[in-house]
C-alpha cells in the first residue's frame, strides 16, 4: 500500500498497525518529516512494514506500476488531485488496482 503525499507519516503508521502483513508506503517531498516518521517506525512503534520514501508523489504512481496493491491519496492537493481527476485516475487504477 502507497500513501502519496504522506505528510508527517502518521497515516502510514496507523495503517501498518492495522495491517501488519502489509507493507506501508509512504512518499512525500519533505524529507525532514519522513525522517522523524522513519524513526517512530523503526524505534518508537517498532513498526517493520513500513518504508518512507521522499520523492514527488506524482511521478511515484510511474514508479510504483504493477508493484502495488493499494494506493491512498491523504489530502489531495494541488498537482497531484489535478493529475488524478484529469486522465492520471485511470494510470493510478492500473498501478493499484483501487484508490
Amino acid at each position: 500500500m502507497v500513501d502519496l503525499g504522506t505528510g508527517d507519516g502518521g497515516a502510514v503508521l496507523r495503517l501498518a498497525r492495522r495491517r501488519p502483513d502489509t507493507l506501508v508506503i509512504g512518499v512525500d517531498t519533505n524529507a525532514a518529516a519522513l525522517v522523524d516518521a522513519s524513526r517512530k517506525a523503526a524505534y518508537k512503534a517498532k513498526l517493520p512494514n513500513t518504508l518512507f520514501l521522499v520523492g514527488d508523489a506524482t511521478e511515484a504512481l510511474h514508479l510504483l506500476e504493477g508493484r502495488v496493491h493499494e494506493v491512498r491519496v491523504t489530502l489531495p492537493w494541488g498537482a497531484l488531485l489535478r493529475r488524478v481527476l484529469e486522465g492520471e485516475r485511470e494510470f493510478a487504477l492500473a498501478v493499484a488496482g483501487s484508490l
